[in-house]
């Protein structure tokens, strides 16, 4: 099986632990999201817990669509939930935060040389970014740093163009 087969299944499988999960409901937000203080279980299982339904199903779309478009292989998918998962204290706060998008953004990252429109890419990302900082329940700084982190492993990661004389 080649490895973008494999995080195909991957972020499939991930996409149906997070639906379920958003089915179930959670009583207490600080047992599963990340905040300042929280224990390696929180970081470890906020991405997976959702707020609702309709937050799961964006996260999970957005998930699919990146890992079916471009090519993710499962090492990636573990390098950008590595990002997601350990995040800087700077950047949480005291109120727990869950769900996927840290993951997405560090992908959304770490595509940013594939993509054929590069600068239209990165207005519409500065767009997005920049809306999460309007929105009062949406921790746009995570979403900052996850997407900064997957466009610094990107950017160390891009062939070097050697010119010959």
């Amino acid at each position: 099986m080649d490895k973008e087969k494999n995080g195909k299944i991957s972020a499939l499988i991930i996409s149906v632990l997070v639906f379920c999960l958003a089915l179930q409901g959670v009583q207490e937000w600080s047992a599963v999201g990340i905040y300042t203080g929280c224990g390696l279980g929180c970081r470890f299982s906020y991405p997976f817990y959702h707020v609702g339904l309709l937050h799961a199903l964006l996260n999970a779309w957005c998930l699919l669509s990146i890992v079916f478009i471009y090519r993710i292989s499962v090492v990636r998918l573990v390098v950008a939930y590595l990002i997601a998962v350990f995040i800087p204290p700077l950047c949480l706060s005291h109120t727990p935060t869950v769900g996927l998008s840290g993951v997405v953004f560090a992908l959304f990252g770490s595509i940013s040389f594939e993509v054929e429109r590069k600068l239209y890419y990165q207005l519409w990302m500065f767009v997005y970014l920049a809306i999460g900082f309007l929105f009062p329940n949406t921790n746009a700084l995570v979403h900052l740093y996850c997407y900064a982190a997957g466009f610094a492993l990107a950017l160390l990661n891009k062939p070097v163009k050697i010119a010959h004389k």
